[in-house]
């Protein structure tokens, strides 16, 4: 009995106990102000807002570009295996045409930007495999917005075509100058960037230069520095715009033999060096960029003009395309050379199609021509071509181009006396995000 009056009791103090604080919670509420549907509202715009901001610093981009190349067996193609090169077990003795496909590009590019800074990564993802492209960080003075430094590895300042990007080039690859001069088009280094303000007189007018390996993306190996200068003045108006510049590379490239040749009377000629000389690399070229809007659509001319001095290997005119001194190279044959480009592309008016010239050419050897040159790195190559481009969507592209390539002919080189067959088909659908 005296248990459940205990039992009782203490039923009755939880309950008091329950209630005490229902009461408590209930007057806390009715004492907190209310929000009005406006003031949520507005609260939860700031906080998508700041959500929207942060997500605006961080950039994601890229293309894809899916291509055939129907090609003659004396010309390579850029995708396929073997390095794209015929190979007569596999595609015929008496081919006159082989064909190679693939993915040419796949590029997908990072960027993050922060006040005055960003930093941008690009990798390359194709049938052959994955790399990268861009690695580097850009910060801007935040005042007049004059002056930005570039770190890290990126297009090299010069000329053109080398900074016009591959998704918007109007020909399937760069001109074969360009190819040779700079391959990777991108270098490991630093860069200055002096622009006019922008309302100013000089508005249009930009000054780079910079400090690069000279190894394109490869590791640097030495404390070696090759300089890169550009100035480039743009102006645009209603229904023209144009551009103008002139740029100059300055550097060296490491000769790990104990003999250098040089041009004398047409004929290649020995003089003996230190072991590991550094041997002068050095081009000039300008460029021109000209925009016209016209009843037929836009019509654009853009054109370069290169020249200097190469340090290359007896059999390729190219620069390195490695480290200079771990493969121990001898790039002991010093060319002068000459070598551009011109394109003429012209919009269909109302239509989402392009048309597409381009004449480009290459000697790297202007000390000889004819039947003196003796060899095989040394012959002219002109090349012309022409094409269409269909803009399906603003994110979908599609390029039929034709080249056709002829050669300097000599009686010296074996199988060069006549003009070979390279010509070169190449289909490309982009896709671009």
């Amino acid at each position: 009995m005296r248990n459940k009056k205990f039992n009782m009791k203490k039923r009755q103090l939880f309950l008091l106990a329950g209630l005490s604080l229902l009461t408590l919670t209930a007057k806390a509420q009715m004492e907190e102000p209310q929000k009005d549907t406006l003031t949520l509202l507005q609260e939860q715009i700031d906080a998508n807002a700041s959500k929207i901001k942060k997500s605006e610093k961080f950039k994601v981009s890229g293309y894809v570009q899916g291509q055939a190349e129907f090609a003659q067996p004396g010309m390579g193609t850029k995708t396929g295996a073997n390095g794209g090169k015929y190979n007569a077990d596999i595609d015929g003795k008496d081919a006159d045409w082989y064909t190679r496909y693939g993915i040419r590009r796949g590029r997908i590019k990072f960027q993050y930007s922060e006040k005055i800074a960003k930093g941008v990564f690009q990798l390359d993802i194709t049938d052959k495999g994955l790399g990268f492209k861009d690695a580097y960080m850009e910060i801007t003075e935040p005042f007049l917005k004059m002056f930005t430094l570039k770190s890290g590895i990126f297009d090299r300042p010069f000329g053109d075509e080398i900074s016009y990007s591959s998704s918007r080039r109007e020909s399937p690859e760069r001109s074969l100058i360009f190819q040779k001069l700079f391959p990777d088009e991108r270098d490991l280094g630093a860069s200055l960037i002096i622009a006019a303000p922008k309302g100013s007189s000089m508005e249009g007018l930009k000054l780079q230069g910079g400090l690069f390996s000279g190894n394109g993306i490869r590791v640097d190996d030495n404390s070696k520095m090759d300089f890169i200068g550009q100035l480039k003045y743009e102006k645009t108006y209603t229904t023209m715009s144009f551009g103008l510049g002139a740029s100059m590379y300055s550097g060296t490239v490491n000769n790990a033999d104990s003999v250098l040749y040089t041009m004398k009377d047409n004929v290649w000629t020995a003089e003996n060096v230190e072991r590991n000389q550094l041997n002068t690399r050095q081009y000039f070229g300008i460029d021109a960029q000209l925009s016209l809007v016209t009843v037929m659509g836009i019509t654009n001319i853009r054109g370069e003009y290169l020249f200097g001095e190469q340090p290359s290997i007896k059999g390729d005119f190219g620069s390195p395309k490695a480290n200079t001194y771990a493969l121990a190279t001898p790039f002991n044959y010093l060319r002068k050379f000459s070598g551009g480009h011109v394109y003429l592309v012209q919009d269909i008016y109302s239509t989402p199609l392009s048309l597409v010239l381009k004449y480009s050419f290459l000697d790297p050897n202007t000390e000889v021509a004819g039947n003196d040159v003796a060899n095989k790195a040394d012959l002219a190559m002109n090349t012309f071509g022409f094409g269409a481009l269909w803009n399906i969507n603003p994110a979908l592209r599609l390029m039929a181009f034709y080249e056709m390539t002829s050669n300097e002919t000599s009686t010296a080189v074996a199988g060069y006396d006549t003009d070979i067959k390279d010509d070169l088909f190449t289909l490309r659908l982009q896709y671009k995000f």
